[in-house]
């Protein structure tokens, strides 16, 4: 299986899993022409990514949805309901006959994968994050969230890489000159994790096993990779137990498991 981020943060977020032929894209977040040159630098053609998961309608998040969906290529989306009413309707018409709506924790067994939806905690009309499971391999691919439910750390435990946000510390949050509100919203429960937060995460979903850990949506200007190292080394009770990859809004050469 392999990972392609294609672009991570609040610029615009798009990644690929290929297993084989499956080919297969989270969000479209960045434009059609970046999404298309970025997949020709891992040496991929767009044209083989037939099926698009969607977690939420926030603009850096679907931003190139609308040219990748007028190539004519894609043949299967799967959102949640409230993504689909909360998108504009130019976008819904451009969409493929295949649409599926998954519903939180039900799983869907799709080309050999079972992909397992479960509820994030953002301010969007009804966000997921997801789970994907194929030849005995499982991804977490969770961003967006102000927390993680402890109802789901068992669902999520023991995975082969984590696609995990770490979004700011909170300080430099803080003392940056962003309006007060967007603060707030970030650091609330409907907002991002911090750094903190997210090593705590994955280290209690790892466990004692090796694991790989991608860190997503790494705001440019209230965190830096140094800042995420420390917070792992105060919470993780061993940080040797992940290799840890820094994704940037130009993305992350392609990971392997």
């Amino acid at each position: 299986m392999d990972i392609y981020i294609l672009a991570s943060g609040s610029k615009g977020n798009a990644t690929v899993i290929r297993s084989g032929d499956i080919c297969l894209m989270i969000d479209a977040g960045i434009s059609f022409p970046k999404i298309k040159q970025r997949m020709l630098n891992h040496k991929e053609e767009l044209t083989q990514v037939k099926t698009l998961f969607l977690t939420h309608e926030h603009g850096d998040h679907i931003a190139g949805l609308k040219g990748l969906l007028k190539q004519g290529f894609i043949e299967e989306v799967f959102l949640t309901k409230g993504t689909y009413n909360a998108l504009p309707v130019e976008l819904v018409q451009l969409f493929p006959p295949k649409i599926h709506l998954i519903q939180n924790e039900v799983p869907v067994r799709w080309n050999g994968f079972v992909v397992t939806p479960f509820t994030v905690s953002h301010d969007a009309a009804e966000p997921v994050a997801f789970i994907f499971e194929e030849n005995g391999k499982k991804v977490v691919h969770l961003t967006d969230t102000g927390y993680v439910d402890q109802s789901y750390h068992t669902l999520l435990s023991g995975a082969d890489l984590y696609l995990v946000e770490a979004n700011h510390d909170p300080v430099k949050l803080m003392h940056s000159p962003r309006p007060f509100p967007l603060k707030k919203r970030i650091l609330g429960e409907r907002g991002h994790l911090s750094n903190e937060d997210a090593a705590w995460l994955v280290n209690r979903l790892v466990g004692k096993r090796k694991s790989v850990w991608i860190v997503t949506h790494i705001s440019e200007d209230c965190n830096s990779a140094l800042d995420i190292e420390e917070a792992i080394v105060r919470m993780f009770d061993d940080p040797t137990k992940v290799d840890v990859y820094y994704t940037t809004q130009d993305g992350l050469p392609v990971i392997t498991l």
